[in-house]
């Protein structure tokens, strides 16, 4: 007899996930907070954009957390759907190292954030057109300054098409899943920097053969402001390519 109810266990995956993928968001994005937010006055740094003096902070940070939950609770039944129906079975992901060469380990991870970035840009692009944006990504944008609280704020649409991008890789490419925590650890990092309200590399990093091709807070507070252009998420490399680079205090 067919049915539509899971015939596997997921429970213990979905909790695994929202308590793990939670703990390091708020983790990160309060150490980033804590240390780094203008508000905070750091000595480090430089401010990727000024906040209006009628910004309120406390205001701005509630909303963000409350579509944290959201975008946790999206991720959290996208893994249940795999483990529920046994989709994470056709996967490639692998939990004996030896089942692959181990260079192939470390390799994987700087292949994942390339894949990432790149179905990133063109998934962040997409929902910048007039239909998607107003649908899936304008929750986000309400973050006109952000703060590291912004990393996580998406609405549901959004939220669900983020975890699905990801998700995607490991149907792609072979992963251990040590490899796919070290990654997703280094996508959450990198996000809470990118909306984190302060940019540590130097101005002259911007005319850096290397510096250049790396995403900035700079540029994403830029994109955030303005609502468009910079759409990349690690690398400058995609939207040098297509032309949507745009200028930034500090960057370029």
């Amino acid at each position: 007899m067919m049915t539509l109810l899971p015939q596997h266990g997921f429970v213990q995956p979905a909790i695994l996930v929202f308590v793990s993928y939670g703990l390091r968001y708020l983790v990160f994005a309060a150490i980033a907070f804590f240390s780094v937010d203008p508000s905070r006055h750091p000595r480090i740094g430089y401010n990727s954009l000024e906040r209006p003096a009628n910004f309120s902070l406390p205001l701005n940070i509630r909303r963000e957390l409350k579509q944290a939950l959201l975008t946790l609770t999206a991720f959290t039944l996208i893994v249940a759907v795999l483990f529920g129906y046994g989709l994470i079975g056709s996967s490639r992901l692998y939990y004996q190292i030896s089942d692959h060469p181990l260079w192939w380990f470390w390799v994987s991870i700087p292949v994942m954030i390339l894949l990432h970035d790149t179905f990133f840009y063109w998934l962040h692009r997409a929902m910048h057109s007039r239909l998607l944006f107003e649908l899936c990504h304008r929750p986000h944008h309400e973050s006109l300054f952000p703060t590291s609280f912004t990393a996580y704020s998406f609405g549901w649409l959004e939220a669900f098409a983020e975890g699905i991008s990801v998700v995607i890789i490991v149907f792609i490419i072979p992963v251990h899943l040590l490899a796919f925590m070290i990654f997703q650890t280094i996508a959450i990092a990198y996000n809470v920097y990118g909306h984190c309200g302060r940019d540590f590399l130097p101005p002259s990093a911007r005319h850096h053969w290397l510096g250049r091709w790396f995403n900035t807070s700079s540029l994403h507070a830029h994109h955030h402001r303005y609502g468009h252009g910079n759409y990349s998420f690690y690398f400058t490399f995609w939207d040098r390519m297509m032309g949507t680079l745009r200028p930034a205090p500090h960057s370029l």
